[in-house]
């Protein structure tokens, strides 16, 4: 029997042909975006007191589609709560119209975000969005939802909408050898910044909620998912022009399974051994049998239970019940 699952090449045309145009035509004063080439400089913030005056967000992570969590959790406390989504760079949507499961083509897909992605707003400084400078993002303040995930791509009986920032990832970064953090301070840094990029953009609209999806994770992007966990934690709760700002923080997993860690680890063991294609055959082969005897190893942690741990209230207990040493007095007081 054929699968009733529609192409991502046919949504993409109905969606750019027919829902584009009646969006534009019902909201045309909203489906725009505003880009901010540098959200670290060109969004001042007063800092915050000290750490132990100011209270950390309530974390929430939970496994589901990112948008369907937000605009179900927008419904329920009657308020705009933005996404922060990984973004293509240099083209809005990225390959969207094509097969691509990046969440951002899919989401493309099912919404308005490339028709607001594409167009500057009125107020926009410059006359395109793209390419986002390396530390920039962009937000769209009304991005409409009109079909379900991609795994049907239903359309919607009542139409959705919610915020959404949109900030490239870093990609496929250099990390040590065992794969389990950056190999460069400055990588670490800019990841860090992007972090402190999207977080100023929802503090400058006013938003005190957000939700995260698998940003910088997956295949896609290949992140170390502990570092970065700790760094969405680390900016949360000490950055001093972010902390004491969010209420409430959703990392929202849409595959519990995903694991970064053992797609990196999978790459480190297939590069160790086409390193050693020059040893014997025998030798090759009972390095063939050892590699393989590591599936029944220990399990590798999935992205969700890494998230689980890193923002388990007893962690971040422990965590704030002593001094980071990443940070100096002048910073703590700052």
């Amino acid at each position: 029997m054929p699968s009733s699952k529609p192409k991502p090449s046919e949504v993409a045309t109905e969606t750019k042909r027919h829902y584009l145009p009646a969006i534009k035509a019902r909201y045309p004063d909203r489906t725009h975006s505003y880009l901010f080439q540098q959200p670290l400089e060109q969004i001042p913030l007063q800092s915050y007191p000290c750490p132990q005056t100011v209270s950390p967000p309530q974390f929430h992570i939970c496994t589901g589609d990112p948008v369907d969590f937000t605009t179900e959790w927008e419904d329920s406390v009657n308020q705009r709560i933005p996404l922060i989504c990984a973004a293509n760079d240099k083209k809005p949507g990225g390959d969207w119209e094509t097969g691509v499961v990046g969440y951002e083509e899919r989401l493309c897909r099912r919404s308005s975000l490339f028709a607001t992605l594409s167009t500057p707003g009125p107020e926009s400084l410059l006359p395109a969005n793209y390419p986002i400078p390396s530390e920039g993002g962009i937000y769209s303040e009304c991005v409409v939802v009109f079909r379900g995930p991609h795994d049907q791509y239903k359309k919607l009986d009542r139409w959705k909408d919610l915020p959404v920032v949109s900030i490239p990832p870093a990609r496929w970064p250099k990390l040590n050898q065992m794969g389990t953090k950056y190999a460069f301070p400055l990588e670490r840094d800019l990841v860090k910044n992007k972090i402190r990029a999207a977080l100023r953009i929802c503090v400058y609209y006013g938003h005190t909620s957000v939700v995260i999806g698998d940003f910088g994770l997956g295949n896609g992007y290949r992140n170390p998912p502990q570092e970065l966990a700790e760094l969405w934690r680390e900016v949360f709760l000490y950055d001093p022009d972010l902390r004491g700002r969010f209420d409430y923080v959703a990392f929202c997993f849409e595959d519990a399974l995903q694991s970064t860690a053992k797609l990196i680890l999978d790459d480190i063991a297939k590069k160790a051994k086409s390193g050693h294609s020059h040893d014997s055959k025998s030798k090759s082969k009972s390095h063939s049998s050892a590699s393989s005897s590591s599936v029944g190893g220990p399990t590798v942690p999935s992205d969700f239970e890494i998230f689980q741990h890193v923002f388990n209230p007893s962690e971040l207990q422990d965590v704030m019940s002593r001094p980071d040493p990443r940070y100096g007095i002048s910073m703590l007081t700052s």
